[in-house]
């Protein structure tokens, strides 16, 4: 966890061992290490291994530093020219290597944008290309601002499109250009008060949060449009935004089991969770969590339960300082609504591999503080989210005369269907 965006001790490290945890015998790592990928879609940081120039002469050990090159030294339009042989995934795992590469993919990748269409229930479509964007560490926040959007109750659904340029962005301009669509989600908005959660609001603006990750802004005054805002995750993001068809989200190939009869425990153990709390703008925590698991008796009502932060261990508490809320901007308004923000989950299994990715906005409640935490003389709220495939559950106590926060709690509970498919176990 961070104070203020830095990262905590679990993010640079292992997580504190937990007294009885399981541990893999050095056979059992061996036998994950040869069947982990290479190459992990998820935003795996790799360098790449140069052959240093060679040098003859007594002088050689003297000029090689100030001679040596790197593929890093190479100008611009040479890089930008070897960058045009990868295609958008290679570009997107080369942009994680380090600053260099990040604006060269960038410049040479992507005329990649994010835009919206809306459909009106009549046909007429209303397209709207994308404001401005921020990324933090495993999402993309993507908002939508215009001083007319058409009546919300004229609507029948919202497509999020990634956009690229049929052409490279450096020969034909990406905004005059033939550009293609692939289908990220559809929302359907004709039965928005009964498929929306609201997060929050403001004297101007109430926000309401469609499933997965879509925020629309409404004026108080008229329940009408005010700004669009949509958080995307990393995972698989750059094959959703390339790869769909205009009518077609990208289908990902299905997973297929390890099996493995050797571990009785198999599918309890190895769970890796990086969870970060931001507005868009500015993050307020972010921490890796390793070597996770469940004991089978805390295996109930459907759900395998793994305590990430655990409320007795205050070795594992963090702090976060000032207030939480996401801020909004019309484009001639502009505000913060509190208590609220957005949360990105990423879950890797033993072998590494996305199990469970999740970016949604998410509101603080507040709930009566029990006896147990009488160290924290504050006010307890609490941050709950739930789909189909697992639960978040994170306590927060806030110190109004220290103006921080203090986690004392987080948990996950994933679904025994979902561990059972992706392990083919029987739990």
């Amino acid at each position: 966890m961070a104070t203020s965006g830095a990262r905590t001790e679990t993010e640079r490290g292992s997580a504190p061992a937990r007294p009885g945890s399981p541990e893999l015998s050095s056979g059992r790592r061996t036998a994950l290490q040869a069947r982990r990928p290479k190459c992990s879609s998820f935003g795996q940081k790799w360098a790449p291994s140069l052959p240093s120039r060679s040098f003859r002469g007594t002088e050689s050990v003297k000029l090689r530093s100030a001679s040596l090159t790197t593929i890093e030294s190479l100008p611009w339009e040479v890089l930008l020219h070897i960058f045009t042989y990868l295609d958008v995934s290679s570009l997107f795992c080369a942009g994680c290597v380090n600053r260099t590469f990040y604006n060269v993919s960038n410049d040479k990748a992507l005329g990649l944008t994010w835009m919206i269409v809306l459909h009106e229930r009549m046909g007429k479509e209303h397209v709207q290309e994308q404001s401005k964007a921020f990324f933090s560490d495993t999402s993309a926040t993507v908002y939508w601002n215009s001083a007319v959007w058409p009546p919300l109750s004229s609507l029948k659904t919202l497509c999020v499109y990634g956009v690229t340029p049929l052409f490279p962005p450096n020969k034909t301009p990406a905004e005059h250009g033939p550009r293609r669509r692939s289908l990220l989600v559809e929302y359907d908005l004709t039965t928005l008060e009964e498929s929306s959660t609201s997060v929050g609001g403001d004297k101007l603006i109430k926000l309401r949060c469609l499933h997965p990750g879509m925020l629309l802004g409404c004026w108080q005054e008229d329940g009408e449009l005010a700004l669009i805002v949509t958080n995307l995750h990393y995972h698989q993001l750059i094959e959703k935004s390339t790869l769909g068809s205009v009518t077609s989200p990208y289908r990902q190939s299905p997973h297929e089991p390890v099996l493995d009869d050797v571990v009785s425990e198999y599918g309890l153990l190895g769970y890796h969770c990086h969870i970060t709390l931001h507005n868009g703008k500015s993050s307020y925590m972010s921490g890796s969590f390793h070597n996770l698991f469940c004991r089978k008796e805390y295996i109930q009502n459907g759900f395998l339960q793994i305590v990430v932060i655990s409320l007795e261990k205050e070795s594992q508490h963090g702090t976060i300082s000032g207030s939480i809320h996401i801020p909004w901007n019309t484009g001639f308004l502009r505000g913060k609504i509190q208590h609220c923000c957005l949360m990105d989950v990423t879950v890797l299994d033993e072998a590494e591999k996305p199990f469970w990715c999740v970016s949604s906005a998410v509101a603080l409640q507040t709930v009566p503080a029990s006896d147990i935490r009488y160290r924290y003389l504050g006010k307890r709220q609490t941050i709950d989210y739930k789909d189909h495939e697992g639960k978040v559950h994170m306590e927060l106590m806030w110190l109004e005369e220290e103006q921080q926060y203090y986690v004392v709690n987080l948990v996950l509970y994933l679904t025994v269907e979902k561990v059972n498919a992706w392990f083919a176990t029987s739990y």
